[in-house]
């Protein structure tokens, strides 16, 4: 049964006979266009051009051998790891690890494992103290941490290795962070 002002068959109010005809088939469906934008998004992110890290990075030297691994591309917010092995070839007394602080700025550190037993800056460094660390013996340095959303461009920085202060092993890491 029908509303008392209407009638049978009639388009509601702002409904056209115009609009119930089709079109072309551009028309109907997606534009081309965003198909070519998705597809251009996923290429991009696929590439690994955003955020692929860096193969590990090591050094070898008579009393260590030093690899680091983290990425070299983050996106700003963006969440990392960084793993640094230290595998002792000689006795290391004491072992040291130390850190650009340049390399951390607008970073924001998570976590750290194993915490290290001191913490100091000293030489324009952070440096972390570990004990003693025998031959054939090996210390993995995990870093987790978070570049702060305001922040984007280049971060740069050595991270160095030391038996009780004598600097035995080192390199150099670069880190783009993109909006």
């Amino acid at each position: 049964m029908s509303a008392p002002n209407e009638t049978p068959g009639a388009m509601p109010d702002g409904i056209d006979p115009a609009h119930l005809r089709t079109g072309s088939a551009i028309a109907r469906h997606a534009s081309p266009l965003s198909l070519l934008v998705l597809l251009a998004v996923v290429g991009l992110g696929a590439s690994g051009w955003l955020g692929k890290p860096w193969p590990e990075r090591s050094h070898a030297t008579g009393a260590v051998d030093l690899s680091v691994a983290m990425p070299t591309v983050v996106s700003t917010g963006d969440l990392y790891e960084a793993l640094i092995e230290v595998h002792a070839n000689t006795d290391i007394s004491r072992l040291q690890i130390e850190v650009d602080p340049h390399l951390w700025t607008e970073t924001t550190i998570n976590s750290m494992v194993p915490a290290a037993d001191s913490e100091t800056f000293k030489d324009g460094r952070i440096r972390f103290g570990f004990d003693a660390l025998a031959q054939g013996e090996a210390l993995i340095f995990k870093v987790d941490a978070q570049i702060n959303p305001r922040f984007f461009g280049r971060l740069a920085g050595d991270i160095r290795v030391l038996d009780d202060g004598r600097l035995i092993a080192a390199s150099r890491r670069e880190l783009r962070v993109m909006p």
